[in-house]
This record gives C-alpha cells, sequence and structure tokens, in this order.
C-alpha cells in the first residue's frame, strides 16, 4: 500500500512538473542572446530518476536525491544540456560532487567548488549538483556553458535561496 501511494505521489509531481520550484533555477531563452530552450524542462522525483541515468541514479539517491531538472538549450546546431541535481542536504550534494570529480581539479569559477573542461561544468551550491554539458568543442558551446552556468550560480546564490 505505501508503495502505491509513493507512486502515485510520484505521478503527480511529475504531472504538475510545470509548476515546481526547481524549474525557477532554469535560465529561460536568450541566455546566452541567441540560445533557446529547446523542448520542455523536464523533471526526475524519487525513483523517476532511474529513467535518465540507470546506471549513475544510485549515486544519487544514497545521498539524498529529491529531484531532477533537466533542459536542453540551442542555437542552431549547437546543444549544451542543463542538468540540476536537488538534494535533502547540502551534505549529500557535496558527496555526490566529491564522487564525481575526484582526482580532478577543483575551481571556484562557479558555485562552492566546480569542475571545467571543454564539454562540461560540473558545480555545487548548497543542496544543488549542477551539470552543463555540450558534445562539441567550440567557443559557441563554451560560451553559453559559461553564461548558463554563471546564470543558474547567481540563481543558487540568491538570498531567497
Amino acid at each position: 500500500m505505501l508503495g502505491a501511494l509513493r507512486t502515485i505521489w510520484a505521478v503527480a509531481i511529475v504531472l504538475a512538473a510545470g509548476g515546481d520550484p526547481i524549474f525557477s533555477l532554469l535560465p529561460g531563452d536568450g541566455v546566452p542572446p541567441g540560445w533557446q530552450r529547446r523542448g520542455e524542462a523536464r523533471l526526475f522525483v524519487g525513483a523517476a530518476l532511474y529513467q535518465h541515468i540507470d546506471g549513475g541514479a544510485e549515486l544519487y539517491h544514497r545521498n539524498g536525491f529529491d529531484r531532477l531538472a533537466v533542459q536542453d538549450y540551442a542555437l542552431g546546431a549547437h546543444e549544451v544540456r542543463v542538468e540540476i541535481y536537488r538534494m535533502n542536504e547540502a551534505a549529500g550534494a557535496v558527496t555526490v560532487f566529491s564522487e564525481l570529480t575526484a582526482g580532478l581539479a577543483l575551481q571556484t569559477l562557479y558555485g562552492t567548488a566546480c569542475v571545467l573542461d571543454e564539454y562540461q561544468v560540473l558545480f555545487y551550491r548548497g543542496p544543488c549538483c549542477v551539470s552543463l554539458t555540450t558534445y562539441e568543442s567550440g567557443a559557441e558551446p563554451a560560451a553559453a556553458m559559461a553564461a548558463l552556468a554563471a546564470r543558474i550560480d547567481a540563481t543558487l546564490a540568491a538570498p531567497s535561496r
């Protein structure tokens, strides 16, 4: 019975995704100028995370996963995917980030700590781990990842968060 109630609750949350507060962390169109959201933002709550990252979901669940918002951004053929993982506690975000970035050089350009390369930006701030990914190198996707990361980080750092 409890499992069925959890499933119904998760489905209700997904159906009401448009109003979920995590979506307020996602930049709108024009960040950076010319870039637009491609498709609808998607929400994954609870076990639904396995539908998005089957092999990696356990790391998040072990550390207090709450929800994930995913939005793609595009300019012509260029694409960047933004994923914002919200954990129940900031300590969970620290642990997930630490495991994902073990052995990599940490920076502080975004969030409390971040890791950057030409294909990905990973950072955490408070209870959120943020991943921005592109599958192409070049100035255009790199600039988009930087602008999107800066906007998300500023939103997470705002006093009302």
